[in-house]
């Protein structure tokens, strides 16, 4: 049986911002940054681990999208995100542009 890292990473979507501003209405959208496993972090979240999840909050490796990138993604269509869904959040994280 694979383990849950792999099934997460399985699991990984692509999104524009759109589809995901009703998450974000809720509070349960969170930006994960480039430095992070999205598939990991999703491990973290799954498994309630709350050392680690507090230890990438704290580096602000791990929030929930501030005012400025809100904007910077309504701004435009273009941007795209690999997305993971561990109910009740919703991990984004920023494609890296080619």
């Amino acid at each position: 049986m694979q383990n849950l890292k792999e099934k997460l990473q399985q699991d990984i979507m692509s999104s524009s911002w759109e589809p995901l501003k009703p998450h974000l209405e809720r509070g349960a959208v969170f930006v994960v940054d480039f430095d992070l496993d999205l598939a990991e972090v999703g491990v973290a979240l799954a498994e309630d681990n709350v050392a680690q999840v507090k230890a990438w909050m704290d580096k602000e490796l791990l929030s929930p999208p501030t005012n400025q990138e809100k904007k910077d993604f309504d701004l435009s269509d273009e941007v795209m995100f690999n997305i993971l869904i561990i109910e009740p959040y919703v991990l984004v994280q920023k494609k890296v542009e080619a």
